[in-house]
């Protein structure tokens, strides 16, 4: 897996530090569309900077009628809970859409509660809040609506850090080139081949959650290294991807780091 990874970081040096990500230097991003599949029709939206969370919740009112609302600025708990977000809940009023003009002093707030975000992980989290009294916990996922494809050609490289081989630990940063292929049905293959000579071959599937992306699957290098890889958090645009990785390559050799990938 280390190759597959390594061809991705082409002109970037991506440290082992917590994944960079591509709208988000503070940590893995959370911004997404969040609901849950067997309740479909109310959702939230997160958009996420740094230690702090923007989140649009539409629900329905006890009339049956959607509803509004929104917690502008759920800062992080920190260090203790870095993935544990809290703020007001506000309801607007403003300018019928249709007015010839938008004046922004008939534009009002009121606060109807308080709302928190935990996330257990990547692609899942607990929603808490509460409207005018009334107290609601749900637990939500990532909406996934299109799955990207990766397919392509690409250079890049890679920052890893290698444990429990029989050389080579310690950290290690390659560059070279990748070519993928991205079947319909998610099936994915990854050929590399680094400067330094080595080439590897990646099997495995891809799956998606929201905007991110993951890859699961096996490896065989030409320096005899073999066996499962992942690649986890991958966000995808037209210029590339990214994503952190590990590996699993005999006993007790393993893989860890950060990757990206640029197009050709």
């Amino acid at each position: 897996m280390k190759r597959l990874l390594s061809t991705v970081l082409a002109a970037i040096t991506l440290t082992l530090a917590p994944a960079a990500q591509a709208a988000n230097t503070w940590g893995t991003d959370m911004s997404d569309m969040w609901w849950i599949p067997s309740e479909s029709g109310w959702g939230a939206n997160i958009a996420h900077q740094r230690g702090v969370v923007f989140m649009t919740l539409y629900v329905y009112g006890a009339d049956s009628r959607i509803r509004w609302y929104a917690a502008t600025y759920m800062q992080s708990r920190g260090n203790s809970d870095p993935f544990a977000f809290d703020g007001a809940l506000y309801e607007f009023v403003g300018p019928f859409f249709g007015a010839p003009t938008f004046d922004p002093l008939d534009v009002g707030v009121r606060q109807v509660g308080l709302a928190s975000l935990a996330f257990g992980s990547v692609g899942q989290g607990t929603l808490t809040y509460s409207i005018d009294g009334v107290a609601v916990t749900k637990q939500i996922v990532r909406q996934t609506f299109r799955e990207n494809n990766l397919a392509g050609t690409y250079l890049g490289h890679l920052s890893n850090s290698v444990a429990g081989c029989a050389s080579g630990n310690g950290l290690r940063y390659e560059s070279g080139a990748a070519t993928v292929i991205h079947e319909i049905d998610n099936s994915i293959s990854i050929s590399t081949a680094m400067d330094a000579g080595r080439t590897c071959s990646y099997a495995g599937t891809y799956s998606q959650s929201g905007r991110l992306g993951e890859i699961a699957g096996s490896v065989a290098c030409s320096d005899g290294r073999s066996g499962s890889f992942q690649i986890t958090e991958i966000e995808a645009g037209y210029l590339g991807y990214m994503g952190r990785y590990s590996a699993s390559l005999g006993a007790s050799c393993t893989e860890t780091g950060t990757m990206a990938w640029l197009s050709r």
